[in-house]
């Protein structure tokens, strides 16, 4: 009788625990990020900047996600000039895409996610009197996830999100017919990297 009993207590107390979360209709996130991005000839830029998304739910699994984040450097790079050249620059992603997320823990709400888009890449470059923002866009995309953390039923901390970003910029390097620094080199593949954290508000209930 009393092996029953101290059962059956386990059993309520671990139930409690493992209790589903209620699904959001909507997401917010919003945090602080680091970037390591692959850029020229300068492998691993270590850019710093924020992370936004606004995630919209269609069941308890699956969610559709609008991903916007900024990163902020000032890097030497090499150009075919005497020196390597100091630029500031700035990297934004539009993203879009698919989430999907495992919400059968109480408050741990791990997630993964696959993201296409678009990234913009611009600098500036003083030192040479390139004052007026260079600009490229091409095509970007994001594989990979994290975790949340519940703190109230319409509060969480996004204790990590790390992902995997592809990029297709040309190389940066100085035109022999103008002699202006701009993304005139080769096109290549960019293997970048990005890691965030911050906080979910969440509205709504399925």
């Amino acid at each position: 009788m009393g092996r029953a009993l101290c059962l059956s207590l386990l059993f309520l107390l671990f139930a409690s625990v493992i209790k589903a979360q209620e699904t959001p209709q909507y997401e917010v996130f919003v945090g602080p990020s680091y970037a390591r991005q692959d850029i020229t000839d300068v492998k691993f830029i270590n850019g710093i900047g924020w992370h936004a998304s606004l995630d919209g739910t269609a069941n308890n699994w699956l969610s559709a996600v609008f991903d916007f984040s900024g990163y902020y450097s000032s890097p030497k790079i090499n150009v075919g000039l005497s020196s390597p050249l100091p630029i500031d620059s700035s990297n934004y992603l539009y993203l879009f895409g698919p989430r999907f997320t495992y919400r059968k823990w109480q408050r741990l709400t791990p997630f993964a996610e696959g993201l296409v888009g678009v990234s913009n890449f611009r600098f500036t470059a003083s030192s040479v009197g390139l004052t007026n923002a260079v600009s490229s866009t091409t095509f970007a995309a994001a594989f990979g996830g994290g975790a949340d953390y519940a703190v109230k039923d319409w509060l969480a901390i996004r204790l990590i999100e790390a992902d995997y970003v592809v990029t297709r910029f040309r190389e940066i390097s100085v035109d022999q017919t103008t002699g202006q620094v701009a993304f005139n080199g080769p096109r290549r593949t960019q293997n970048n990297a990005r890691a965030s954290a911050g906080i979910v508000l969440r509205f709504g209930r399925r």
